[in-house]
């Protein structure tokens, strides 16, 4: 048996998830803070047209980020599953269609960026200096995605073959270099937005080549073969990483609607105080998804071998260490809403008061976002698409839109309350789900001692 398979199969459950879940969570924080930590530079070096121009752009970078996350989590819960039921061959060639697919699909959508940036963001109320350094900044990170998209590919496959550490290792690693070249650039040589994503895309880019290595030298349970295409594996990928990818790109679309109708009501200030929040919680998504996903492998293996009283206990672990991180995450945003703004941008009392009272209702988000993450990413993990599919549609664009337009007749103060009214209703649907059809399907799974 393979070290990583010892790991998955053999060792506790509760002992699994400190030793997965930890580094995972901090490598998945890290790995994404440095958008935060991005914005916080441009804020505060900038100033505050930078910084909306930054968020205005982002939703659009993340969106071609999405399309190689979909291709790593739905081949690596195929890999997962292959390797529990000990078919290697099939694991290796669905690593390498998946590489290939990410690369050649990043190409694609990063030429489309570059080409019709300027009509998107012009589309989204973007306009004169805004809309310029909007798109130079969602250009520069477009002409590095094709290698940058790697980063999340491999640091999927790096959990898989067990170096847990080494994934969080390099994740830190990239946070520092990213920010090391911003810093550079925009602290010391005084430039602008457009060296900011230069600096973050170097960044990566670096990461993305050593990660590549030991996969590329074969040291590892993983590795390269000779790409025979195949339509059943290709679909088997998109299918199984389809509902991260609609919630990813849902939960953008939803960011520039919401930007959109920000600039009408409140102008730059309220998409700041927005681009704000939603950097707070791109770090509190990362630890929730850095936790899930870093024992999805676990919970694969042991779904394919057929332990399901290993799966049962392996999630309970993950969903009270996402309810407990959120409970902190709503009491420091109640708690220390101006703070936290101002460590972001430098601006007058009237939009610390908009800060204030808007940072505060949205914090109640995570109340309940915690019940429609577990399930989402359970099902996802054992390879139930429909229902995480909806709980991702529901939880990033449904809900969002329906309460858009339920709450639209109150303007900026309505909008405030779509991200906490939308988490409340998932978990809902989520709770059904659960009740449903998850916890008769893991009660009916064949056991294995």
């Amino acid at each position: 048996m393979l070290s990583n398979e010892r790991l998955y199969l053999e060792t506790r459950p509760l002992c699994l998830f400190f030793k997965a879940s930890i580094p995972g969570a901090i490598g998945m924080i890290a790995s994404n803070i440095y958008f935060s930590l991005e914005m916080l530079l441009i804020g505060r070096l900038i100033g505050q047209t930078a910084f909306a121009a930054g968020n205005l752009a982002l939703p659009l970078i993340l969106i071609n980020f999405a399309l190689s996350d979909m291709i790593a989590v739905g081949s690596a819960v195929r890999i997962a599953i292959s390797l529990g039921e000990d078919d290697k061959a099939r694991a290796d060639r669905v690593f390498t269609t998946a590489v290939i697919s990410a690369i050649l699909f990043a190409g694609l959508t990063s030429l489309l960026l570059i080409v019709f940036g300027r009509p998107m963001l012009a589309a989204m109320g973007a306009e004169g200096e805004l809309l310029d350094e909007s798109l130079i900044y969602l250009r520069t990170y477009a002409a590095f995605c094709p290698l940058t998209c790697l980063v999340f590919v491999f640091d999927n496959y790096l959990r898989i073959c067990g170096r847990i550490r080494f994934s969080m290792v390099m994740n830190i690693v990239m946070s520092f270099l990213c920010l090391g070249f911003e810093f550079i650039f925009l602290y010391v040589l005084d430039l602008g937005i457009a060296f900011a994503a230069l600096g973050t895309s170097l960044g990566m880019s670096v990461t993305a080549i050593i990660c590549a290595w030991p996969f590329l030298r074969g040291r590892l349970s993983l590795g390269f073969v000779r790409l025979r295409p195949s339509f059943s594996i290709f679909h088997d990928i998109m299918a199984q990483g389809l509902p991260s990818f609609l919630s990813n790109i849902s939960g953008k679309v939803t960011s520039i609607l919401m930007n959109s109708l920000l600039l009408r009501w409140g102008g730059d200030a309220a998409v700041s105080v927005y681009g704000v929040f939603m950097n707070i919680d791109t770090i509190a998504v990362s630890g929730m998804y850095g936790i899930f996903d870093s024992l999805q492998p676990a919970i694969g293996y042991n779904w394919g071998a057929q332990r399901k009283d290993r799966v049962r206990r392996i999630a309970l672990y993950c969903t009270l260490a996402i309810a407990i991180m959120c409970l902190a995450f709503t009491l420091l945003l109640v708690i220390f809403p101006g703070e936290t703004f101002s460590l972001f941008l430098e601006a007058g009392a009237d939009v610390i008061d908009m800060a204030v009272h808007a940072v505060t209702i949205m914090a109640l988000t995570y109340v309940t976002r915690w019940i429609g993450y577990a399930v989402q990413s359970f099902s996802s993990a054992i390879g139930f698409n429909r229902e995480a599919t909806l709980l991702s549609l529901c939880n990033a664009l449904v809900f969002p839109l329906l309460m858009m337009a339920i709450l639209q007749s109150l303007e900026l103060e309505g909008i405030w309350y779509v991200t906490p009214s939308a988490a409340v209703l998932t978990a809902f649907v989520a709770t059904l789900v659960w009740i449903l059809r998850l916890r008769k399907a893991v009660r009916n799974r064949k056991m294995k001692v």
